[in-house]
């Protein structure tokens, strides 16, 4: 996604090791971890919201009526060409 490797990562290891030291450095990636998982928390919270109310929505209902519809002209093309080809028959 970001295409960070590990030179990368392991150059702003070092960058913030010189810039914190080595005595904020644990502190500070414990208040960032926990901040990651906060806005991971936050996330999922969204999307299992989202998901809930597309559930609740008619959503399926609208979808079978589509296929029902579906199925109806499916039926009414068969029945046209049915009677087409009884019309050329009788020709």
């Amino acid at each position: 996604m970001f295409d960070i490797g590990f030179w990368e990562l392991f150059f702003l290891f070092l960058l913030t090791l010189f810039v914190l030291g080595p005595e904020k450095l644990p502190e500070v990636a414990s208040f960032l971890g926990k901040q990651f998982g906060k806005v991971q928390k936050y996330f999922n919270n969204v999307k299992s919201q989202i998901d809930d109310e597309v559930d609740s929505t008619d959503i399926k209902s609208i979808l079978k009526d589509q296929e029902l519809s579906i199925s109806e002209l499916q039926q009414r093309i068969k029945e046209a060409s049915g009677e087409e080809s009884e019309s050329d028959k009788s020709k």
